[in-house]
């Protein structure tokens, strides 16, 4: 008969430490980042005409620990009966913004505060880490300026994925 409530006492102990183990591990991952590795988002893959800018918006998703934007450009002039020509007439700006440092430029601002930019040139690759998200997505612009001086009418053609991780 004295083996009874021990054994019973035995199993309630182990119950309990099942359940307190579960609830642990349950805790311990609510307070962890998603670590599934997502996919890049290739979200510019064009040639396109620049007169004074082209602007492409992505938005980095919620709960990503490191969003990178990693791209090349190429910019060159087209003349009638020749070939394309990339060179210092061709040389654009390349801008990274936020929601508002993009409104302040879209109004005519410039000059005002930018995430990253490249001085003008025809020939550029970019890798660039952003902030990490939480519980909201982030926007970002991406901004193709065409440089003063050279071709009134530039081409550009692009490559921009948006990579997590290292």
């Amino acid at each position: 008969m004295r083996r009874r409530p021990i054994l019973l006492g035995l199993a309630l102990l182990i119950l309990a430490g099942c359940s307190k183990k579960q609830a642990q591990e349950t805790a311990s991952s609510l307070d962890r980042v998603d670590s599934r590795r997502l996919q890049p988002i290739n979200f510019l893959h064009k040639t396109f005409p620049i007169k004074k800018y082209a602007q492409f918006v992505f938005e980095v998703p919620i709960h990503t620990a490191i969003p990178r934007l990693h791209g090349t450009f190429k910019s060159f002039i087209k003349r009638p009966g020749e070939d394309s020509i990339s060179d210092d007439s061709a040389d654009i700006d390349f801008i990274l913004m936020d929601p508002d440092q993009f409104a302040d430029f879209a109004q005519g601002h410039r000059d005002g505060t930018a995430m990253y930019t490249v001085d003008p040139t025809h020939d550029h690759e970019v890798e660039f880490l952003l902030p990490p998200t939480q519980a909201e997505p982030a926007k970002y612009y991406v901004v193709f300026r065409n440089s003063p001086g050279g071709a009134a009418l530039k081409y550009v053609e692009a490559d921009f994925s948006l990579t997590f991780g290292y």
